[in-house]
């Protein structure tokens, strides 16, 4: 696979086919919002640094540090076959798919070294008819959870091929789908017959991968093939996602709302951009709403114990995995809706779950992130998933790098008539509008500690196009200017800035970072979680000489919260004095327990009402006299 570098930033790096990609299908319910492949992204600060720590100490090291990642596939016919798990073909997709994703926000050359090298091992596995999976050749798409593990190696690889543009990349893709059409449809099989009824979720999985390759081909037999999957979803066990979605059941009242269902939501996603049909459309967007309300914890994470439950206070296990697999339909539901409050949620999500995931050295993953409770690398408490040449491989530590890769699809979107801001934090971000202008968008700010950011505009020519701001729900007093001139702008929805944009331009935001909070119940009863911004808050016992038994209730009208400084390491992100007779510090949740510590979100705070879920206040945010709004 031969892939172009050209060095330097201000050189535009990019893979040579990143801007020369285009779809073979046009989708006939155009998305309010679309990920804009040419995107070029630059963090700093704290997430920036988080970026590096991740490629540096995971993404680079993985492969040679588990070199069964690849050797499994050239093994699968071996006299002694290996002990394997399910899920162990879904490792190396998830691996291209987070790399690919986070070289997008480095542009790394070693990165983009080790991309090509496990990707072209990988491809050199395929069997002559098609097969990309690692288990023997008489149990191949009918063991356990074979099809899933199919389902990422296309994402993985159709994300290497829209930044490399190699034919091969795709010809691989294409002999798998159409093994696995040859495998099924055309022998009259049901992909619920692949396994047992316990993996039926995972395996349908394969229907989004299909919808996938069809955008890119046009080939008609792959969405044929998606088509029979839905039609499986009918079928019990299966999880019946349409007609229970459009019959008005919350998803963790469905047949199969574990969180690997997830991923054959995406498919409806895409069915409703495929096809232009409501019903799609109408189905995912109140699932989404549904998990929204009943099973996205305070931390960003979802689900409990690996599922939906309908209730967001369950203190069971929030998998890493489940939390990614959110984020990736929370970027769903954003390119179908233009919504900005979906923004806020990615935000949630990425800055508190997805950041609390990571180790701070980036050298490893949890696999639970709870409210309370400590963080543990992955291998601690899903260590029976390692095997013999994978010792640091499970299914949350080749998947949670893929939180900070999505940042490169939704920091800047591109709008029907322009593009769309939802990322804010120091940076530099690049795009080419539709009519081929570039516009190059630089922050200058120290967000999410601060709620000053400053946005310079700068387009290579004048040119004219709207630009979306987006205007957090938690921002209740939000003050923009653009060029110097006072801007009206309203929360919880995005800002619309038409104009001919000019070198030079600026925008100065100053966001609302005033505490609010959420009232906690069932088991988080007379507790609340407290937010500064994006940012939940944690007690942490490091930086506390008070055990958290003796904190005595704060009451919300009356707390303080001052920013201080401190050299511990690993180094807090944010630490904040709380005003009271003893000294009490909290920190931003992804922070907690950074050195094995017990922390807690759920804080004993009095003063305030609950604030019942709705769609304009989604994270049920209250202030000290909002009365529970």
């Amino acid at each position: 696979m031969e892939w172009m570098i050209v060095a330097g930033f201000a050189a535009c790096l990019c893979l040579a086919a990143s801007e020369a990609w285009v779809a073979q299908v046009a989708y006939q319910a155009p998305p309010r919002l679309e990920v804009n492949p040419g995107v070029r992204c630059i963090l700093g600060g704290f997430v920036g640094q988080r970026v590096r720590a991740n490629r540096d100490e995971w993404l680079l090291r993985m492969p040679a540090a588990n070199p069964a990642l690849i050797a499994m596939f050239r093994d699968r016919d071996a006299a002694e076959p290996r002990d394997l798990l399910p899920w162990s073909g879904e490792f190396v997709g998830k691996y291209l798919t987070a790399a690919v994703l986070c070289w997008r926000l480095t542009r790394d050359r070693e990165l983009e070294r080790e991309i090509r090298r496990v990707a072209s091992e990988f491809i050199a596995t395929q069997s002559p008819e098609g097969y990309l999976g690692p288990f023997p050749r008489a149990g191949r798409l009918r063991t356990g959870w074979d099809l899933w593990g199919h389902y990422h190696a296309l994402v993985g690889l159709l994300l290497c091929h829209r930044e490399s543009g190699d034919p091969a990349t795709l010809q691989t893709c294409r002999r798998a789908a159409d093994f696995i059409c040859a495998t099924f449809p055309e022998h009259g099989l049901r992909v619920s017959q692949a396994a047992g009824a316990g993996d039926i979720e995972m395996n349908q999985a394969i229907a989004h991968g299909m919808l996938l390759l069809y955008r890119e081909t046009g080939e008609p037999r792959y969405l044929e093939m998606a088509h029979r999957v839905e039609r499986d979803w009918e079928t019990p066990p299966a999880g019946d996602y349409v007609r229970t979605a459009l019959a008005g059941l919350p998803f963790w009242q469905t047949p199969k709302p574990r969180w690997e269902s997830l991923h054959n939501l995406m498919a409806i996603a895409e069915l409703a951009l495929v096809t232009g049909d409501d019903r799609y459309r109408r189905a995912f967007t109140h699932i989404w709403w549904s998990i929204v309300e009943g099973d996205r914890h305070n931390t960003g994470g979802f689900s409990s114990g690996e599922q939906a439950c309908g209730n967001p206070y369950s203190p069971q296990a929030i998998e890493t995995c489940c939390t990614v697999a959110w984020a990736a339909l929370s970027l769903d539901m954003l390119r179908l809706t233009g919504d900005s409050l979906v923004a806020d949620e990615i935000e949630y999500s990425t800055l508190n779950a997805g950041l609390g995931a990571q180790c701070p050295s980036g050298r490893w993953w949890t696999y639970n992130t709870p409210m309370d409770g400590q963080r543990k690398a992955s291998f601690h408490d899903i260590g029976f998933q390692c095997r013999p040449g994978l010792p640091e491989l499970n299914c949350c530590s080749v998947n949670g790098p893929r939180l900070l890769g999505m940042i490169s699809q939704w920091a800047l979107m591109q709008s029907p008539d322009g593009l769309a801001l939802n990322y804010y934090g120091p940076c530099r971000l690049q795009a080419t509008l539709p009519s081929g202008v570039q516009v190059i968008v630089r922050q200058e700010t120290r967000y999410p500690l601060e709620g000053r950011v400053a946005i310079r505009v700068t387009p290579e020519r004048p040119t004219r196009f709207i630009l979306l701001l987006r205007i957090p729900a938690w921002s209740e007093q939000t003050a923009v200017k653009v060029n110097g001139r006072p801007v009206s702008a309203r929360p919880g929805a995005y800002l619309l800035l038409a104009r001919t944009w000019r070198e030079g331009d600026r925008i100065e935001m100053d966001l609302d970072l005033r505490p609010h909070f959420w009232v906690g119940e069932h088991e988080c009863a007379g507790k609340a979680s407290i937010y500064r911004g994006p940012l939940l808050l944690a007690y942490d016992p490091r930086f506390n000489p008070i055990p958290f038994s003796g904190i005595a209730s704060l009451e919300a009208a009356s707390l303080r919260l001052a920013r201080v400084r401190t050299a511990d390491e690993p180094t807090p992100w944010l630490l904040l004095r709380v005003n009271g007779e003893q000294p009490r510090y909290l920190c931003d949740f992804a922070s907690a327990g950074a050195t094995g510590t017990v922390y807690h979100s759920w804080l004993p705070i009095g003063g305030l009402a609950p604030a019942p879920f709705s769609r304009e206040n989604p994270l049920r945010s209250v202030r000290p006299g909002d009365g529970g709004r």
